[in-house]
């Protein structure tokens, strides 16, 4: 069998080629700790936790700037695989975005004010 649902396009990202090659040529099992150790998986948690944990980071992510998250996760999809100077300018233009946007301009305030932001989304 192939690995499907993009597990040999996928693995390669995140754990390198010659790693990836070896896992899906010996379809040898691994455990959590060492899918960690690979940098397959991000997070371990106890059994029966991940959704509480899985809440938790998206809340985090959701207390962020809508604007400023939109423009990271395009610089992200964009500049990958592009060399470096190539995906700082992607990344420069994400930070135009956002420079003059109000969500910046709540940010600095709430910052300087010691408050939690409240984001206008714009």
């Amino acid at each position: 069998m192939i690995p499907g649902g993009g597990g040999t396009q996928l693995l390669p990202r995140r754990v390198g080629a010659a790693r990836a090659a070896e896992l899906i040529f010996s379809a040898r099992r691994v455990l959590a700790e060492e899918a960690r150790a690979l940098g397959m998986v991000d997070e371990l948690v106890a059994p029966g936790e991940d959704r509480t944990a899985a809440l938790e980071l998206a809340g985090r992510i959701a207390a962020n700037s809508p604007v400023g998250l939109r423009a990271a996760k395009r610089a992200l999809r964009l500049g990958h695989g592009l060399d470096l100077p190539a995906g700082l300018e992607v990344e420069d233009a994400g930070w135009r975005t956002i420079a003059f946007s109000g969500d910046r301009a709540e940010g600095v305030a709430a910052f300087n004010e010691k408050r939690k932001p409240e984001w206008p989304g714009v």
